[in-house]
């Protein structure tokens, strides 16, 4: 029984229809995968096959896809193949290297995949003779590649000759097949959808990152359909939760088979986006004998998925044979990708393979061609995780994003992601924005958005000169347009500490601001608030100070205003406007009887005061605003 929490080793099948892939595996498993009825008639694969091989105890469990060798079923070949991570290339000993053998060695090259066992199949048709030299073939073929140093093995799938050395070779290449990179976050491009009766719909694929269990919810995309996790298989056996490199079959509920293909990618809901274009390093086939032209409508696989679309040439004006390149691939349909994915490209008509690679922005934007600086930054996506990190900040703009987001954006490992992140924020590249839950923004972004900050708050003193500080409720009301709160928050903190804003109640304002009077206007104010100052707890209404001052209204507006701001005279209500000095006397009169009596009443406050209700009682609910009084019926007691 296998375990549920051992990573197993992908091998994919490879090589010329006929030669014997399926035969072979099911000689090594014992299990048949041709089970289609064209199939069987036929005697070719058509579909994906799947199969899992016991190994000894102490090794990764091996787990077999077999792809179709047909030239026409190269695209189902493709599918099979983007998430192995060792392959058995079988070649007939008695027909050697024929046309697929090609094709399918030179994807195997493009997809990177490093470890492998070439087997020579079908030995028993042939003399010493005639294997010896199939084998210098071979030798020949595979010498300066990523299997140059794989072993061949001969083998029949009929007499079983050598069946336990292919056995041996292939549990030692997946001993030493990389584990994948795991950003953490359940990712499983889907090869095959099915129906299972008594369970419903069912998607299967090979997960490339993160875990699954049942209950979640996942999301299958490009369509955005959302379902729930009914049940998990992994190679007939149910279990609770399957993991990154497992053949999985997972049950999904409120979902049917015909929203449903292979080609989509079930990930947790949110975590990835579509995409209609990406940056990638493209090398061409030596083989390839035309000329790629910019612009040139090309089939683009990556993951299980076929999308058409044209290939933008950033650094050239053409690529030729065994050339490589940086490119940007315009789809004319979404597809789910992120960064270090491989991919391959098809010519669009007639059908052959033109090259492939690595993807090096999964989410590109538009960029003119030969754009230094855009293609100074893609190759600086091709060397590291650290400027891949970078890169994410950078993408993300004005949205703060944790260790984990940028791991799955960029397809890189989370430990490593957050050691970069860490090194960034050393080096003042990233701002943290919030230290509970690790949100950074690049100090680019976060620098542009204080600029903003900085410039609504100047726009504001723009519209209204005698204003020392701006409502928090208007600048929050126009920064929130371009970032969320806590970016926000995050950047009034910083400003306030660097000297450059001043809290104030409700308000913030420029610590260097200075309202730039006009002549005359300087004494206006000190007359303006020595009358407020001389009238203690009965100030004047704005038409009595009018009449006394003999101002201008719209002076003496702005004057309240400016000394509002100032703190000099404290707004009691929309007409009503105190000296600071008789605020903090009536406070004092009116916390002393409190304390001695437990409560008060408006009248008792009143003729605390010497004066009216008109004062007493807008002033009293002054009092229960700032949080000095509360209300009980008829009185006021301490809050």
């Amino acid at each position: 029984m296998m375990s549920s929490d051992v990573r197993h080793t992908i091998i994919g099948t490879a090589g010329h229809i006929d030669h014997g892939k399926t035969a072979l595996v099911k000689a090594l498993t014992g299990i048949d995968l041709d089970t289609l009825p064209d199939e069987k008639k036929r005697g070719i694969t058509i579909e994906l096959g799947f199969a899992f091989m016991e190994t000894p105890a102490s090794d990764r469990p091996i787990v077999f896809i077999d792809v179709p060798g047909h030239e026409k079923l190269i695209k189902t070949m493709v599918a099979g193949a983007s998430s192995i991570d060792a392959v058995l290339f079988v070649i007939a000993a008695d027909e050697g290297i024929s046309a697929q053998t090609v094709e399918h060695f030179d994807i195997v090259q493009l997809l990177g995949i490093e470890e492998g066992v070439i087997v020579l199949n079908k030995v028993d048709l042939v003399d010493d003779d005639l294997l010896s030299a199939v084998v210098a073939e071979v030798k020949r073929f595979v010498a300066g590649t990523t299997l140059a140093g794989a072993p061949i093995v001969p083998a029949s799938s009929v007499t079983r000759k050598g069946i336990d050395d292919v056995r041996a070779a292939l549990i030692e290449a997946a001993r030493r097949a990389h584990d994948r990179a795991d950003s953490g976050t359940f990712r499983m491009p889907i090869d095959r959808v099915f129906t299972s009766r008594g369970f419903g719909t069912v998607v299967a694929g090979t997960v490339l990152s993160g875990d699954v269990k049942i209950g979640d919810r996942v999301e299958i995309l490009p369509e955005s359909i959302t379902a729930r996790v009914r049940g998990l298989q992994i190679h007939g056996e149910s279990v609770e939760r399957s993991s990154i490199g497992k053949r999985t079959a997972i049950n999904l509920q409120d979902v049917k088979k015909e929203q449903l293909r292979r080609g989509q990618c079930a990930c947790v809901p949110g975590s990835m986006t579509p995409t209609t274009r990406v940056d990638a390093r493209l090398s061409i086939l030596k083989t390839y004998g035309d000329e790629l032209k910019n612009r040139t409508r090309i089939r683009f696989h990556t993951g299980t998925d076929e999308v058409i679309g044209r290939i933008v040439l950033l650094d050239r004006e053409t690529l030729s044979a065994g050339e490589s390149g940086l490119v940007q691939f315009v789809l004319e349909a979404p597809t789910v990708a992120v960064r270090k994915d491989r991919f391959i490209i098809r010519a669009f008509s007639p059908q052959r393979t033109i090259g492939g690679g690595v993807i090096l922005d999964a989410h590109a934007t538009l960029h003119k061609r030969a754009d230094h600086s855009a293609l100074d930054s893609l190759t600086l996506l091709d060397k590291n995780v650290e400027e891949a990190v970078e890169q994410g900040y950078l993408k993300a703009r004005f949205v703060a994003q944790t260790a984990k987001e940028i791991a799955s954006a960029i397809g890189e490992n989370q430990a490593d992601v957050e050691r970069s992140v860490d090194e960034l924020i050393k080096g003042g590249r990233l701002v943290v924005i919030n230290s509970q839950s690790n949100r950074c923004m690049h100090s680019e972004s976060y620098e542009e958005l204080g600029r903003r900050l900085l410039e609504i708050i100047g726009e504001f003193y723009g519209g209204a000169p005698y204003r020392v500080f701006m409502p928090v409720s208007i600048l929050q009301s126009k920064f929130l347009k371009s970032a969320n709160k806590q970016i926000y928050d995050r950047l009034i903190e910083d400003f306030c500490g660097r000297g450059i804003l001043v809290r104030k109640d409700s308000r913030v304002g420029l610590a260097k601001h200075q309202v730039n009077w006009q002549p005359g206007e300087r004494e206006a104010v000190e007359r303006v608030e020595g009358l407020f100052r001389k009238s203690g707890f009965a100030p004047p209404t704005r038409e009595e100070a009018l009449a006394e001052l003999r101002l201008s209204p719209k002076l003496f507006e702005n004057i309240l205003v400016y000394l509002v701001d100032e703190g000099r005279l404290v707004r009691v209500n929309e007409k009503i406007f105190y000296h600071a000095d008789g605020i903090r006397d009536a406070r004092g009169l009116l916390l002393e009887h409190l304390r001695k009596s437990g409560k008060i009443t408006a009248g008792e406050f009143r003729d605390l005061l010497g004066g009216s209700r008109k004062f007493a009682i807008p002033l009293l609910e002054y009092f229960d605003g700032a949080l000095v009084t509360r209300r009980e019926g008829d009185y006021r007691v301490l809050r």
